[in-house]
């Protein structure tokens, strides 16, 4: 009896390990369909669609996905340490994903030889793209949040939209009520204020292990330039990760002394350009005028020269 129950708990561990990893793997397969660039959902041409980490945390023995979002490419090749996919179990366990259209690799239980540097090339007739992934295993002896995407300065005029992405690596939560926290600020003065007219969604990965927030402004005001700041809280540690970024209005190229001169100069050679043809044409005009009025006194003097003759 007590063999038969034990039959009947491994069953349902197993079966609830494969449900884990199946719903994981379909996780995965979503992430370049999610939060994509808005500029992106029109357009046709070889491009990357979202945001993609410069730097990823695994842990050993549990799953573990990179991906290169992308878009209008013919052709999606992946590298480990410059060697091309697929690749040995003594290279890596990383394997493609058709269902995510070779967008994403993933690894069922991440072991010692998958670390390293990966990367994918996109490529359609004419071009091609690349991004580099550093794949690293996370300090054991720290808890604090490792930035895995840090968000960009960004340039941008009064009434476009703009958004910023931020991401780190949370791991495991070793307290059941433990939370972690993201959250956007704009910085006045090095104090935080709530960004007005914004929306901020948070995102999570890899069983919540990793966590990111996006902020989207829709209409850039002038109150919106300044820096921001996104600050990520592990559960595990008071440590905080604060991830600044500056918005900046488009900048107006400033005319150089020098230039101005030339401007002057080029300006006045045509002004004088324009009078000298002016004066051409009125003397042209003039000199044609007194031409036919001297034709005319000839005929008029030749016709009553004949007149009086008769």
């Amino acid at each position: 009896m007590q063999l038969v129950r034990k039959n009947v708990i491994s069953r349902w561990w197993c079966a609830a390990i494969v449900l884990v990893c199946v719903s994981v793997v379909i996780r995965a397969e979503n992430h370049c369909s999610e939060h994509r660039y808005e500029h992106s959902l029109n357009t046709h041409h070889l491009q990357f669609t979202k945001e993609i980490p410069d730097r990823e945390y695994g842990v050993l023995k549990q799953f573990k996905s990179l991906h290169c979002c992308g878009k209008g490419y013919r052709s999606i090749e992946w590298f480990k340490n410059n060697k091309p996919h697929p690749w040995s179990k003594d290279v890596s366990s990383f394997i493609v994903y058709p269902e995510a259209a070779n967008q994403t690799i993933y690894s069922r239980g991440l072991e010692e030889n998958d670390i390293g540097n990966y990367s994918c090339i996109l490529r359609n007739e004419t071009h091609a793209i690349k991004h580099e992934i550093e794949l690293r295993l996370p300090d054991n002896k720290l808890d604090d949040p490792m930035p895995t995407f840090r968000p960009r300065d960004l340039m941008v005029g009064v009434g476009e939209s703009v958004r910023f992405y931020c991401e780190a690596f949370v791991g495991n939560l070793y307290l059941p009520d433990a939370e972690n926290q993201i959250v956007w600020n704009q910085m006045f003065d090095d104090l935080p204020h709530n960004v007005s007219d914004s929306l901020q969604v948070n995102v999570t990965r890899e069983d919540n292990q990793i966590i990111g927030s996006y902020l989207s402004i829709p209409n850039i005001q002038a109150h919106h330039y300044g820096r921001y700041r996104c600050q990520i809280v592990s559960g595990n540690s008071a440590q905080k990760l604060n991830l600044s970024v500056l918005l900046s209005p488009v900048e107006v190229t400033a005319i150089t002394d020098r230039q101005l001169s030339v401007l002057v100069y080029i300006m006045a050679t045509l002004l004088l350009v324009l009078v000298l043809l002016f004066a051409w044409i009125c003397r042209t005009v003039q000199q044609r005028t007194s031409s036919k009025k001297d034709n005319r006194c000839s005929a008029q003097f030749i016709a009553t020269t004949e007149h009086e003759s008769v």
